[in-house]
This record gives C-alpha cells, sequence and structure tokens, in this order.
C-alpha cells in the first residue's frame, strides 16, 4: 500500500510541474532608447526593456553583429545606417521577440 502511495505521489508531483509550466506566460517584449529611432555615429543608446512584461531574462542583437544581455543596455554605432535591433525576452519556459530600426546618422 505505502509503494501505491508514493507512486501516485510522484505521478501528481510530475504531472503538477509540467501543469504549471504550461501554464506559463508568454513573455512579450517591448523596448525603448534614450535617442528615439535616431542617432550619431559612436554616440551611445541607451537601450530600455523594462516595459517588457513576464520575462527573466534579456538578449539583444544590435544588427551589427555585436549582442547584449538586461534589461537594461548601451551600445554605439560606428557606420552610419539603418539597424534592426532584436530584443528576445525570456521566461522557465517561453520567448518571444521584438525588432525596431535605428537610424545612425554621421
Amino acid at each position: 500500500m505505502t509503494t501505491k502511495i508514493k507512486t501516485l505521489a510522484k505521478t501528481f508531483s510530475v504531472a503538477s510541474i509540467i501543469f504549471l509550466a504550461s501554464c506559463a506566460k508568454t513573455p512579450v517584449g517591448c523596448f525603448t532608447t534614450d535617442k528615439g529611432k535616431t542617432a550619431k555615429v559612436n554616440e551611445e543608446i541607451q537601450f530600455n526593456a523594462s516595459c517588457s512584461t513576464d520575462a527573466d531574462t534579456y538578449l539583444w542583437d544590435y544588427g551589427d553583429g555585436s549582442t547584449g544581455s538586461g534589461s537594461s543596455t548601451k551600445h554605439k554605432y560606428s557606420t552610419a545606417k539603418i539597424y534592426s535591433v532584436m530584443l528576445k525576452v525570456s521566461n522557465k519556459s517561453k520567448s518571444s521577440s521584438i525588432s525596431q530600426d535605428v537610424t545612425i546618422n554621421p
């Protein structure tokens, strides 16, 4: 009888973990910059993803081959052009991405 109760308890625990993981909300990425959507070459830009929801990790792709992490980060561009900046936000079980263009002027 004790073995059956232990087996049922283990089964219930595993099922509960699976259920709770499937109930996790999908994070929604959102970010702003302190320069708006334009900046100048070699001007530091502050990227801020504090408007994102249900996220634990933040991965940045600045569009120029450089990457970063964290909800707030800084980056400089050395060449004038339009860059597509991508933010990937994740939690324990789900992730999503958002991108915005940033124009770098001479």
